[in-house]
């Protein structure tokens, strides 16, 4: 009797149990479930903080591009500056701005001073006697990197007389240009600009003859004109680095 009381006690409660057994996991899984998705939450808002440090990080990297560009065009400008005051001085020609007006007196008074010593001193024209093209252009391309302009200058212009045919004569060309800007004589660089983009339109070097061309004409207060020959390098040689600089004049007149 009493076994058959216990197995009906243990019929009856069996459905409960199971009951029970299912609500416990139904809870665990629930808790389970709640212990996940503040994972994910916090993974998610992780992402989107590192999503906004590449943004920002982007950003800086944009702003410190345009500093270098910036930075590397002033000093360029600067050092073109500085130099061509030192040879105008050197070669006995006033420069046109001091760096320091306060001291203008005193530049005059130097000029004068050294004038004639310079002159006299000063390198003979290189001769292009040696019917070697290559020979004669490197030795005026050392006197430019020497910075004795005025050498340089006669140097080139006697090259393109004795080769004018040289597979050297437009990077000739265009340096005399140079020479020529690098000591104040704007008019003259002016012209040698002009002639070598005109007669080498596709070489590497015309872009920058084009250039400037337009820094020469600004130099002589021809912003109009200026700023037409820089919107030709834009056009005619877009992408390239005379380009940029063009427009970046353009830009900032």
């Amino acid at each position: 009797m009493r076994s058959l009381m216990f197995l009906g006690m243990l019929v009856l409660a069996t459905p409960v149990f199971a009951q029970r057994q299912s609500l416990a996991e139904r809870v665990a899984a629930i808790e389970q479930k709640q212990a996940e998705d503040p994972a994910r939450l916090e993974l998610v808002q992780q992402v989107n903080v590192l999503r906004e440090e590449v943004r920002q990080l982007r950003g800086e990297i944009e702003e410190l591009r345009n500093a270098d560009a910036q930075a590397r065009e002033s000093s360029r400008n600067q050092y073109l500056d500085l130099d061509g005051r030192i040879t105008r001085l050197e070669g006995g020609t006033p420069a046109e701005n001091p760096v320091e007006p306060a001291t203008k007196e005193a530049v005059k008074e130097r000029t004068k001073e050294t004038q004639s010593p310079v002159v006299e001193a000063a390198p003979e024209p290189v001769a292009a006697t040696t019917g070697n093209d290559k020979a004669d252009y490197d030795a005026s391309m050392k006197m430019l990197k020497a910075g004795q302009y005025v050498a340089s200058a006669r140097g080139f212009r006697a090259f393109l007389g004795a080769y004018p045919k040289s597979d050297l004569a437009p990077n000739a060309q265009y340096w005399l240009g140079e020479s020529y800007y690098a000591t104040g004589n704007y008019p003259l660089a002016a012209e040698q600009f002009k002639a070598m983009a005109a007669a080498h339109p596709t070489h590497n070097k015309a872009g920058g003859a084009l250039l400037k061309l337009g820094m020469s004409q600004a130099e002589m207060k021809q912003m109009t004109q200026a700023k037409a020959t820089w919107k030709q390098v834009v056009q005619k040689y877009a992408g390239s680095d005379a380009a940029k600089q063009a427009q970046a004049k353009l830009n900032s007149k």
